[in-house]
């Protein structure tokens, strides 16, 4: 989302990677929904020179975004393992 020359992002994972492509995090907000009974963060850019959307399409079709993508693989996996052991031990 672009709003006066800021970039806001939700996206955690993108996050990281607008830093680490130089643009300049400038903080936070809290956005609620609409019954404002959900508060989401957003993380805030400074975009002066529009950047922002492209550097997110740019994540999307990147190595960053499927490392991200394989590492969550695996997280739930090793939960999935975890529950599948806790099964087993309340069977017991």
């Amino acid at each position: 989302m672009i709003k006066d020359n800021k970039y806001q992002t939700d996206n955690l994972a993108l996050a990281p990677y607008l830093y680490m492509e130089g643009m300049k995090y400038s903080g936070w907000d809290l956005v609620s929904s609409k019954n404002d009974t959900v508060y989401k963060v957003v993380f805030i850019f400074e975009d002066p020179n529009d950047l922002g959307s492209e550097l997110a399409l740019n994540f999307s079709r990147s190595k960053e975004r499927q490392y991200k993508n394989t590492w969550s693989f695996f997280r739930n996996e090793i939960e999935n393992a975890k529950k599948e052991l806790r099964g087993k031990n309340e069977q017991s």
